[in-house]
């Protein structure tokens, strides 16, 4: 009898930190049905009025956002997105099991062509990203997420979701008009900080 060797769980955190495994992404179309968009991007103004945007929640690398929190009436619905067809996707591409994958958080992002614009080349805090887009692409000029590696600058409809490793050096395009509205979601492999303190020892 042959026995398959089982690879460790840190084999993920070496081949995303170390071996630079980390290039796949996948492009999942009409994600979110326009009509859900505008409820959740009504929503996240709504919030934005009462409470306004915040500017330094991410200290590196910091957007004009709100976390998406249980008080949101959204939040049920996106958790049930991430974790029935956003996990499914990340365990095909990159051979992780599903039932590692936990979200760090999710939060609304607002670029501005006459405010914060752009967003500069970085890794996120986390093994796995997923962006969608919350309004058409009409209703601004420029933007989209610009793969450093690959040189590739993606470009999403209103409800698609770009699913990919936040350990792949990208940036957010300059808006030159309007405004931007993305979901953006962190999502962890193992446990928070799990691969970063491996690869710390490693």
């Amino acid at each position: 009898m042959i026995h398959q060797k089982i690879k460790k769980p840190t084999y993920i955190c070496e081949d995303l930190y170390k071996k630079n495994l980390n290039k796949k992404y996948v492009i999942i179309k009409n994600l979110i049905p326009s009509n859900i968009c505008n409820q959740i991007l009504k929503e996240s103004k709504n919030y934005a009025k009462n409470n306004k945007w915040t500017k330094n929640r991410h200290v590196n690398y910091p957007t004009t956002d709100n976390e998406i929190t249980s008080e949101w009436f959204s939040y049920n619905y996106i958790n049930s997105l991430i974790y029935n067809i956003i996990f499914k996707r990340i365990s095909s591409m990159y051979n992780v099991n599903k039932n590692t994958l936990g979200i760090n958080e999710i939060f609304v992002v607002k670029y501005q062509y006459n405010l914060q614009n752009s967003l500069k080349s970085h890794k996120d805090g986390s093994e796995f990203s997923f962006i969608i887009a919350l309004n058409d692409s009409k209703e601004y000029e420029g933007g989209g997420t610009y793969f450093n590696n690959l040189k590739k600058n993606i470009k999403l409809e209103k409800g698609d979701c770009l699913v990919f490793s936040g350990q792949n050096e990208h940036r957010g395009s300059k808006i030159l008009k309007g405004n931007r509205y993305i979901i953006t979601g962190f999502i962890n492999y193992m446990k928070e900080d799990f691969c970063e303190k491996f690869i710390d020892e490693f």
